[in-house]
């Protein structure tokens, strides 16, 4: 009997095997990848451009996510949001009717592509950015209540509406998204970086290997190569960051020098990961 098991298990081994390869590839199929593959990696918080709907001054602020894993993301269902307004995403709202969001996807997450060109039209580097269609969830409203300069925060929400990332902006720090309920190894930073005035007209907050800074003016919209995968900076050439002409960063020290030249105008000083089951 113990023989006749043994064979029974062993010849069982193999078609759980191929049940498990085909459930995973069906699962990739349907872009059921990691949640916290997806990271903020850049926020427009001052944005040039004020435009009116419906009676009310909307600015056309934007939000750029990627998708640092190797599988599609499905972000329908999702739901972004700053500390007063909850927005769920919608297939209507994301290209084509579809929200995966593909590996190593650059996504931006903006009001609407008329006011997102007008406020490209502002940026000198990089010169004449086109909005990408295919790489676009457009709300048709603003983003929460509006993004406010001198403190706010932007969180990406799961379906079940706990957090999977989100950075904030205050000074002196707040725990904005210290305080909410993450998924399992969901991501939080707290972070300094106000920009309020004409002073901070432009002016966008970058994650750049999972640390929270001000960007060089005009942000870089679409181009997420900075971004933290892994929690350890991109290894990459100064000359591919972002698509501009003579980047005027200098004086940070990272490991293996490889943002040698860049300037960094504040670094964020909390951050820490959530654990919450």
């Amino acid at each position: 009997m113990k023989a006749k098991r043994k064979a029974c298990l062993l010849a069982l081994v193999p078609a759980l095997a191929i049940a498990g390869v085909i459930a995973l590839n069906a699962a990739l199929a349907q872009g059921t990848g990691n949640p916290t593959d997806i990271v903020i990696s850049e926020v427009m918080v001052n944005a040039y451009v004020e435009w009116r709907q419906g009676g009310i001054t909307v600015e056309s602020e934007w939000v750029e996510i990627y998708n640092k894993g190797l599988v599609s993301v499905n972000l329908a269902g999702w739901a972004i949001r700053d500390k007063d307004v909850t927005i769920t995403l919608t297939t209507s709202m994301c290209p084509n009717s579809s929200c995966e969001i593909p590996p190593h996807g650059c996504w931006l997450i903006a009001v609407a592509p008329i006011s997102l060109q007008q406020e490209f039209g502002y940026y000198t580097q990089p010169l004449s950015q086109a909005v990408l269609f295919t790489s676009t969830i457009f709300l048709s409203s603003t983003i929460g209540n509006g993004l406010k300069n001198d403190e706010d925060y932007v969180a990406l929400l799961y379906t079940d509406g706990r957090a999977v990332d989100c950075v904030s902006w205050r000074s002196p720090i707040t725990g904005f998204c210290q305080n909410l309920t993450y998924v399992y190894d969901g991501n939080g930073k707290d972070t300094a970086l106000t920009c309020s005035g004409s002073a901070y007209e432009g002016q966008s907050i970058t994650n750049i290997g999972g640390n929270w800074y001000r960007h060089q003016r005009n942000a870089s919209p679409y181009n997420c190569i900075n971004t933290a995968a892994g929690g350890s900076p991109t290894a990459v050439a100064l000359s591919s960051f972002s698509a501009r002409a003579g980047p005027r960063w200098v004086g940070v020290v990272v490991p293996l020098g490889i943002f040698a030249g860049l300037k960094i105008a504040r670094k964020s000083v909390t951050g820490w990961r959530g654990k919450s089951p």
